[in-house]
């Protein structure tokens, strides 16, 4: 049986309700297998990544390690062209940062630009959830808060 994790981000059985402190925050494919994987976050911060076949849960994993309550995760799209799904964050501040993965392991997190103006700012060609793309390569640009 895969492995999850309880409310209070202790390891558990998986296939159930996680509890009321974990929100699904975005879908993508993490393995690189052409399947949708749930992307999930506690209300401490912590991120977890749930990798999917269908609706049946094959694993779940904590990824990295808790940036705080501060940092919000705004989705999940593949910015670096590996065919595997990253993590975009946002800090209260305004600050995006961007986790590049492999599967749940984080290969490195960097800072996106610098904080926006102003809400809204568009750099681009707008897509949804407020990521967007400049240019014709179709790999992620950017996230706009």
């Amino acid at each position: 049986m895969a492995d999850g994790w309880n409310n209070r981000g202790e390891r558990r059985a998986c296939g159930g309700n996680p509890g009321a402190s974990w929100h699904v925050k975005g879908a993508g494919d993490f393995n690189g297998n052409g399947k949708s994987d749930i992307l999930w976050q506690n209300d401490n911060g912590q991120a977890a990544i749930w990798l999917m076949d269908g609706t049946t849960e094959l694993s779940g994993a904590f990824v990295g390690g808790n940036p705080g309550p501060s940092w919000h995760v705004k989705g999940a799209e593949d910015f670096n062209g590996d065919g595997k799904s990253d993590i975009v964050w946002q800090n209260d501040n305004g600050q995006a940062q961007i986790w590049l993965l492999d599967g749940s392991s984080v290969l490195s997190g960097d800072l996106a630009g610098a904080i926006p103006a102003q809400r809204g700012t568009s750099i681009g060609r707008e897509c949804p959830h407020g990521i967007f793309t400049a240019d014709p390569d179709a790999r992620t640009d950017g996230v706009l808060a």
